[in-house]
């Protein structure tokens, strides 16, 4: 196999690879579990939210719930004005339940907004965009394995410096300004760079916004 074929077996690899892991992306899976005080008895009537946004599931008098997310979430929230709320990470699992502790800490719906938890429901859109608070946020929950996001900077992975925006086509230096609720989708490109030479070694970010 001469040096060409194989760097072309590489390049249709790669980008099998990359076209594989986006896809995942938007998988949704079924997650269940049951909410419960620190004494074991069922918690009705509470919220759980996935990466700071409310879904539609609430909790039964069994203390049961059951909601469908996107299998790149990363943390699940349970939410009861009463008792507080808990913060736990998502690593796939299908079930997680919550107990919360024998000290109660109620919390409001304002002190909920002042956390940055959404008042839109989660997955209402086909994309789910629609649902985050910023531009970052989407990239931190849909592009997690594709991306790093530190504050406002945004890095590829696997990539060399900062990406290439590309917004409706044309390059820009900024997207903070971006809403979410303007997007009509991302895609994330790490195999076509060298049409922009050295600028893109840090791979190439598509974003179509809406008309």
């Amino acid at each position: 196999m001469n040096r060409i074929t194989l760097l072309l077996v590489v390049f249709i690899f790669s980008t099998a690879l990359t076209l594989t892991a986006q896809q995942k992306k938007s998988k949704k899976v079924k997650l269940t579990g049951v909410i419960t005080d620190y004494n074991n008895n069922p918690i009705k009537g509470a919220f759980i939210f996935v990466d700071s946004l409310k879904t539609k599931a609430k909790t039964n008098k069994s203390g049961a719930y059951k909601l469908t997310l996107f299998s790149d979430a990363n943390t699940i929230t349970a939410v009861s004005f009463e008792h507080g709320m808990i913060n736990l990470k998502y690593e796939g699992q299908q079930k997680i339940n919550f107990i919360f502790p024998e000290k109660k800490k109620a919390i409001s719906k304002k002190e909920l907004k002042e956390l940055g938890y959404g008042i839109k429901s989660y997955g209402n859109s086909s994309d789910g965009y629609d649902n985050y608070i910023n531009i970052y946020e989407v990239f931190k929950s849909r592009f997690s394995g594709t991306v790093e996001v530190i504050g406002e900077s945004i890095e590829i992975r696997g990539m060399r410096g900062a990406p290439i925006f590309l917004v409706n086509g044309s390059e820009v230096s900024n997207i903070s300004a971006i809403s979410p609720q303007d997007i009509k989708s991302i895609y994330v490109d790490k195999t076509r760079t060298s049409l922009y030479g050295g600028r893109g070694a840090g791979g190439v970010i598509k974003i179509k916004l809406k008309q």
